[in-house]
């Protein structure tokens, strides 16, 4: 999933909330929609995990190097 499908599985999550505020909805849509956005949840979250861990930083040197969370000095 690239940059540009993580704004429209953001997108698709938005609608399906959108459907599941609404008053007259049937339960069994309801379960559907909860079950969808659920799952589009965890395909964001993994998404943006990947992205911050190849989020570069600068070195006092100006050298670049991938972002590494095991063993950084925050």
């Amino acid at each position: 999933m690239n940059a540009e499908k993580l704004d429209e599985k953001l997108t698709a999550l938005e609608s399906i909330v959108k459907e599941l505020e609404k008053e007259d909805i049937p339960i069994e849509e309801a379960l559907d929609l909860y079950a969808k956005g659920k799952v589009t949840v965890e395909e964001c979250k993994n998404k943006i995990d990947m992205i911050e861990k190849e989020v570069l930083k600068i070195n006092a040197d100006g050298e670049t190097s991938t972002f590494e969370t095991e063993g950084a000095d925050f």
